[in-house]
């Protein structure tokens, strides 16, 4: 017999329209000849990573890349028959070889030893991605090394390398547009090296959502965005005139309990500032579900912004109700979003949380929190 599955009064809604438009517009800038490879990795950058991929194949996007084996399964288990670029974030050895011919993705190489794995184990041939990295010192292959993996790889069974691609850093600050052009010149460089050698390959890519917002002008024949798709802006400078509307519309919870504070003995012992008509209230979310960096300090109730009272437990929350009287167990609380007029912005958030990068409020709701998503309409 099937259980009914009760999650707490807990809801992340999420706008799907939202990232109708954001691709439409990503669309619109990079033309109808240049590949989308929508990035949704992290579940989706949080927002869920079945449904978005159903609002982007729908909207056009010409593939999808995940960092995940688990998350390539999922999407093919659901039906989803796009090309996905896996990331890199595996060891490769033979399971991971078979994962990747079982759901027909298409693997990152960034050295000599994942090629030659990549190649002795596989059944069938392997379209792939090689990895070059221009300046983040993370993961690819240095550009000096890049031309001699590639020949190498050309050289082995059951590899074909379908793209070449790099992550641009964008910063914040310094002289932006020369570091800039430092990297993409040492990516330019392997492109012009290869074409002389006279190996071609198919994809190139190195715009990402960063570098869209910089400049559409290194589209070249394939773009990956991931922050832009949800509304999001990644740091750095923009020139971008892109209408991207958010994908996070409300982060909410409700009250399942009130009381008036009378004690006096001990209040110096309470893990915050206990006064005489102190009227309390509890939500039912707390570390488990992210509620530590999710808010600015103050929540909505019957439209008016409340204080959150002390620390926070496992999986509740106070609430300061002294000056609303009149709200009740049941009532809505919003700790992001809009209210009877009121809002708490999402950069209100951020701000008082210290976090420079947008995309980690979605990715900091908790599993535990349903997410509840507002049917997508057709761009415009």
């Amino acid at each position: 017999m099937s259980r009914t599955i009760l999650p707490r009064p807990n809801v992340f809604e999420i706008d799907l329209s939202a990232i109708v438009q954001n691709i439409s517009e990503v669309r619109r800038v990079v033309g109808t000849d240049t590949l989308i490879i929508a990035a949704l990795k992290g579940d989706g950058y949080g927002f869920g990573l079945r449904e978005v991929a159903k609002v982007a194949v729908s909207s056009g996007c010409n593939a999808i890349a995940v960092a995940d084996l688990a998350d390539a399964a999922n999407l093919r288990n659901q039906g989803i028959e796009l090309p996905i670029l896996l990331y890199a974030g595996h060891v490769t050895d033979a399971s991971t070889v078979a994962a990747v011919e079982e759901n027909n993705v298409m693997p990152t190489i960034h050295d000599n030893i994942v090629a030659d794995t990549y190649s002795s184990l596989a059944k069938t041939n392997i379209r792939a991605f090689v990895k070059i990295d221009i300046g983040l010192e993370r993961l690819g292959v240095d550009p000096l090394d890049a031309v001699h993996l590639i020949k190498h790889i050309c050289e082995l069974p059951n590899l074909e390398i379908h793209g070449l691609y790099t992550h641009v850093d964008v910063p914040e600050q310094g002289d932006v547009p020369s570091y800039i052009s430092w990297q993409l010149d040492r990516y330019f460089r392997v492109c012009d090296q290869l074409e002389e050698l006279n190996i071609h390959i198919p994809i190139k890519l190195v715009s990402s959502s960063a570098v869209l917002r910089y400049t559409s002008e290194f589209k070249l024949n394939a773009v990956d965005p991931g922050h832009i798709l949800f509304g999001l802006t990644p740091p750095g400078p923009s020139t971008s005139d892109m209408n991207l509307r958010p994908a996070f519309h409300a982060l909410k919870s409700h009250l399942i309990h009130t009381k008036e504070v009378a004690r006096q003995e001990y209040r110096e012992m309470v893990p915050f500032e206990l006064r005489d008509g102190l009227r309390i209230g509890i939500i039912p979310v707390g570390l488990r579900d992210g509620m530590a960096s999710l808010t600015c300090g103050h929540v909505l109730v019957r439209g008016r912004r409340v204080p959150i009272l002390g620390s926070f437990s496992l999986e509740h929350t106070r609430i300061d109700l002294t000056d609303v009287p009149d709200a009740a167990i049941g009532d809505e609380v919003v700790i992001i979003g809009e209210q009877d007029g009121n809002v708490i912005e999402q950069n209100e958030v951020l701000t008082h949380q210290n976090i420079g990068v947008k995309a980690a409020l979605a990715l900091n709701v908790g599993q535990g929190i349903p997410r509840s998503y507002m049917p997508p309409t057709t761009a415009k």
